[in-house]
């Protein structure tokens, strides 16, 4: 079984967040959005197909901690490329966060068997 938990310590708490989460896996992928307050998703998927995504939404960041578990029952390997960044205005001042994750669960080295797309704003709307 392989699990990892990331720690999306770059969002605080107030900010507007969203999501979109893509698997094309053979095998099963378990993922789940939290933080000390709540879960903002809690999703299964088993499809080479990458439609429809495993999850996708918006919610106001509300608890301390945000962590982002993915689990593969049957995966014995999981690695990821993690990439952060900042959303800036055009004179440099950070008005929110991004984290992207591509994650490996066999030995094909394609990074393509789980996707995350998360960001978070300052302000909504």
């Amino acid at each position: 079984m392989a699990q990892k938990t990331y720690n999306i310590d770059s969002f605080p708490t107030g900010d507007y967040m969203s999501w979109f989460v893509t698997t094309q896996a053979a095998f099963k992928v378990n993922a789940k959005l939290f933080d000390s307050s709540k879960t903002y998703f809690d999703a299964s998927k088993q499809s080479t197909n990458i439609a429809p995504p495993l999850a996708q939404g918006a919610d106001t960041i509300t608890g301390n901690n945000l962590q982002l578990t993915i689990d593969e029952p049957q995966s014995t390997n999981m690695d990821a490329s993690i990439n952060t960044y900042n959303i800036t205005t055009s004179n440099g001042t950070i008005v929110g966060y991004g984290y992207s994750i591509c994650i490996e669960d066999q030995d094909d080295q394609d990074y393509n068997d789980v996707a995350i797309s998360l960001v978070a704003w300052k302000n909504k709307g």
